[in-house]
């Protein structure tokens, strides 16, 4: 249980890190700053996926390359979809990313029924739960500023259900 914890609580360290960064220096809404964001978001996400497998490098390049891909399928998808879609296009597509990523990293990629639906449990779940918290970034600060301490609590309960999701399998061993 310690260890589902501190892997979530490190992702969401690192997301809440990127909050601050986005709101406190006004980092403009631009496709490079939204892949540049996935791509460092994700390496930490792959880092803990390396952590579970073993395969630190291995998982952390595969956390940069479903960050870059979710970001470019959001981007990809916007136009025709909206904001709102878009995000659960690349949510989706994320976590089935990040469900490959784990498949080959535990040298299961061919065996598609061992991580299609991890990720889809990994999709749903946190998807339901970032939805519940989703207002961190939708409303607006308060005079006194944002309270980056909810934002981690916000990104942990966010990323938990896809976390152990993608990770449940090897602890259980």
């Amino acid at each position: 249980m310690v260890v589902f914890l501190a892997r979530t609580v490190f992702v969401a360290l690192i997301a809440t890190l990127g909050d601050f960064y986005w709101f406190e220096y006004g980092v403009q809404h631009t496709t490079l700053h939204g892949v540049l964001h996935g791509a460092a978001l994700l390496c930490a996400v792959g880092l803990v996926l390396g952590q579970h497998t073993g395969a630190w490098i291995r998982g952390a390049l595969g956390g940069i390359g479903a960050g870059v891909g979710g970001a470019l399928a959001f981007y990809a998808v916007v136009g025709g979809l909206g904001y709102l879609g878009g995000l659960i296009a690349a949510w989706v597509f994320m976590w089935m990313a990040l469900a490959a990523v784990v498949a080959w990293l535990r040298d299961e990629l061919r065996a598609v029924q061992r991580w299609l639906v991890p990720g889809l449990i990994a999709a749903a779940s946190s998807g339901a739960m970032f939805y519940l918290v989703s207002a961190i970034w939708t409303d607006h600060a308060p005079d006194d500023g944002r309270n980056y301490f909810w934002h981690l609590i916000a990104w942990t309960i966010a990323w938990a259900p896809g976390i152990t999701a993608l990770t449940w399998k090897g602890d259980q061993r």
